[in-house]
């Protein structure tokens, strides 16, 4: 039998994740945890 490995996100849901494709590895790497931080990235 063949099972997906699903594992919840800290930050599903949230754009940066959901849209950009961000794990949660680099939110918290690059923002901090703060996944609202994306918007000011320049």
């Amino acid at each position: 039998m063949y099972e997906d490995e699903y594992t919840e996100s800290d930050f599903e849901g949230t754009y940066v994740h959901d849209e950009e494709g961000w794990s949660d590895d680099d939110i918290y790497d690059v923002l901090d945890g703060e996944p609202d931080a994306y918007w000011n990235i320049d």
